[in-house]
């Protein structure tokens, strides 16, 4: 069921009610983390649930909106707007494919809004559902008490990463930065700064395959459960 390994003789007549559309960005993860962290981690998840649901995965889109971290080498930080309508027309594509609910996966926190917008704007065009979630927040809830010292490039996004593809992690740069977040949601640069001195925050150090593989695996449960429950609302 990966979108881009069919051919158009299985994709016409393939289950096409509900497609999960991983998105992430290429971004500075720490010294350890590969730069496509954000992207294989919604894809994998995206991949196992999709076996449990018969939905339909779509290719990962694969850069983001990043601007806190662009002054890491290996980030690339694509402006919101130009992701927005890009976003919005794969929604509108997979409309006109015969797709009717579409799941984003988003792998990044500044995607949020990009994708918020576009969902809206999709689903008030056509007549696509559209689920928006943002995997670390809204899937694998009953796991986070496993992670002390989470963050960008932490012990969870580490752990998790070493579950996914251990090969691609060196965890002998693994670091540790502390900080503490506003309460509130800040965009200041001046704040961003003092958070992200270093791509990173948490303590990457605790981070275990062991603790990424609980993770990992709740969060597919999590995914194949909101499928099966959206696919008995929308009468798919």
């Amino acid at each position: 069921m990966i979108l881009k390994d069919m051919n158009g003789f299985d994709f016409e007549r393939v289950d096409k009610d509900v497609a999960i559309l991983p998105v992430g960005s290429i971004e500075r993860h720490g010294d350890h983390l590969p730069l496509g962290t954000d992207s294989e981690l919604p894809e994998h998840i995206a991949r196992r649930a999709a076996e449990l649901t018969s939905a339909i995965v779509l290719p990962t889109i694969y850069y983001g909106s990043c601007h806190a971290m662009r002054g890491f080498p290996g980030t690339f930080d694509i402006d919101s707007e130009i992701l927005f309508k890009y976003i919005e027309c794969v929604l509108e594509e997979a409309w006109r494919n015969g797709i009717r609910l579409v799941v984003v996966l988003n792998g990044h926190g500044g995607n949020a809004t990009p994708i918020q917008m576009a969902a809206r704007q999709a689903t008030s065009r056509t007549g696509l559902s559209v689920a928006v979630l943002d995997w670390w927040k809204d899937l694998g809830t009953g796991k986070k008490d496993l992670f002390s010292s989470p963050g960008h490039a932490g012990e969870d996004e580490t752990s998790a990463m070493l579950a996914v593809d251990e090969s691609k992690v060196n965890i002998y740069l693994a670091g540790r930065h502390e900080v503490t977040y506003p309460e509130v949601k800040v965009y200041s640069k001046k704040i961003d700064e003092r958070l992200y001195e270093i791509a990173l925050t948490g303590d990457a150090k605790k981070a275990t395959k062991e603790k990424g593989e609980e993770l990992i695996s709740a969060a597919v449960e999590d995914l194949a459960k909101i499928v099966a429950d959206l696919r008995n609302v929308l009468e798919l």
